[in-house]
């Protein structure tokens, strides 16, 4: 199965690759870079792996700090209408606490007051395509689709045993992008990405304050909120995290106004 993932990933990245530079030689186009940092803070992350195991929580009982985070996007803008992008967001928590009750985890029983090593991952790949239906100088508006790799699970360790839950998933989403331009160097960025169903969901929303340097570099400081999870028979999640970011953005070859 990491070796399914790995080759997905792999072929993604020459996918996107492979679009833009068709782009970049067919059509007026733009690739870009855009890195993103801050810091995460956890708010809700529900855990019960098995049939009959006991839910906790990696926020309240192992009291999850702030943490840094950091996501990679490259992509390119053809036309001022497609957006095609590639996302590399990395996510993993390692916690250790002594918890005063037991925990029935993947069949396997935790003792309460023993220290315990919770490994908490949500390594997420996407592939995007937004399509702009309103461009305009000072608002642009769009729609689209994503294909989502998820690479997540969890893991408890103590002194006496490990016992592990992780797995890779293809996961469709819905996409929406707006662009407010208040002035020539100033704007406000929207982007999301979610889907719903009876057993689960999945969405994350930014919002931002954008600074234009030069033509080709811009800055954001923005707030993000990823949320959802599944609920199974045998195994149930749900978080919810919000994020306090600064990103740049640095554009190659831009011979038009598009941001």
């Amino acid at each position: 199965m990491n070796h399914l993932n790995s080759k997905l990933i792999f072929q993604s990245r020459y996918w996107i690759l492979f679009i833009c530079l068709n782009f970049n030689l067919g059509a007026q186009a733009q690739t870009f870079v855009n890195l993103e940092s801050g810091a995460l803070f956890t708010v809700i992350n529900d855990i019960r792996s098995g049939t009959n195991g006991t839910l906790f929580s990696l926020k309240n009982d192992f009291q999850t700090p702030v943490s840094p985070f950091f996501r990679l996007r490259v992509g390119c803008v053809s036309n001022q209408k497609n957006h095609f992008s590639f996302l590399y967001a990395p996510l993993k928590i390692v916690e250790t606490a002594t918890i005063e009750k037991d925990i029935l985890f993947d069949g396997k029983n935790f003792s309460a007051n023993m220290p315990i090593e919770a490994v908490y991952k949500f390594n997420s790949y996407r592939f995007t395509y937004n399509r702009r239906i309103i461009s305009k100088d000072n608002f642009k508006f769009g729609l689209g689709l994503s294909a989502k790799i998820r690479d997540a699970g969890f893991s408890l360790q103590n002194t006496a045993q490990l016992s592990g839950n992780f797995s890779i998933g293809f996961v469709p989403l819905i996409n929406l992008l707006a662009n407010w331009n208040i002035s020539q160097k100033m704007g406000v960025d929207f982007f999301g990405e979610g889907l719903a169903a009876s057993k689960g969901r999945a969405i994350d929303l930014s919002l931002s304050a954008r600074y234009s340097f030069t033509k080709n570099l811009q800055g954001n400081i923005g707030y993000r909120l990823l949320e959802g999870g599944a609920n199974g028979t045998y195994r149930y999640n749900f978080i919810q995290l919000h994020f306090l970011y600064a990103s740049l953005n640095y554009s190659f070859n831009k011979n038009n106004k598009e941001t």
